[in-house]
């Protein structure tokens, strides 16, 4: 029985992880990254989502809770907001842009913006199979199945924000710098309104319309820029 838990608990976290590293391999169909290169992001991702771990249970010695659902059991929504919008984005986004910039930036040939997505989605899809290793154990049906097909998704599109236009600013010759300054944080005010929204039963709708936009403005914005 305790092996059948653990294979499907695996099967929970490669499944989606196939399957979303294939769809945005497929969108970056007209110049296709080596699905290897996508394969190295995804371990750098599910190894950086383990680093973000070790940060987070340092965080007591700041006098912060050690992650948000510590935040979310005390139910006060003005800590779950700050935690969210001031923690979680920043923390989360940050640890899946590090391994980013030191490996794909330097290593890879990025020459158009959809090349920044696959692989900004791929580390994404590795982080969140890493984090989903803490949740899925103590979740049963539908939220089992939810949290396990949509959670690598949800990180791909926050991540996709400042992979897009990291891409872009190294196809223009403009300042990494200044694009990071500015599409990091972006990124990470759009994942901690995320969780802000998906706490709320009333407002967690409003998280689906929000990622569903944003998706969708990342399609158009790939399109536009082939």
């Amino acid at each position: 029985m305790e092996k059948l838990f653990i294979w499907k608990i695996l099967a929970s976290i490669i499944g989606p992880a196939i399957f979303w590293i294939g769809y945005f391999y497929y969108k970056d169909r007209r110049q296709p990254e080596p699905l290897v290169n996508l394969l190295e992001a995804y371990l750098q991702g599910f190894l950086f989502g383990f680093l973000c771990f070790l940060v987070y249970r340092q965080l007591p010695l700041l006098g912060l809770p050690a992650g948000f659902n510590l935040v979310v059991a005390k139910g006060q929504a003005r800590d779950i907001f700050y935690y969210s919008l001031g923690v979680v984005g920043p923390l989360e986004e940050l640890f899946k842009f590090l391994p980013f910039v030191l490996f794909v930036m330097r290593t890879r040939d990025i020459d158009e913006p959809a090349d920044g997505v696959v692989y900004a989605a791929s580390i994404a899809i590795g982080f969140a199979s890493f984090e989903n290793l803490g949740y899925l154990p103590y979740m049963t049906g539908v939220a089992f199945f939810g949290r396990a097909l949509a959670s690598p998704l949800t990180h791909a599109i926050f991540s996709s924000i400042w992979g897009f236009f990291m891409a872009r600013a190294r196809m223009r010759g403009k300042s990494e710098l200044v694009t990071a300054l500015l599409s990091l944080p972006l990124a990470a005010l759009f994942h901690g309104v995320f969780n802000v929204l998906t706490v709320s039963d009333t407002l967690r709708i409003y998280s689906a319309i929000m990622v569903l936009l944003l998706w969708l403005l990342i399609i158009y914005l790939l399109e536009r820029h082939r």
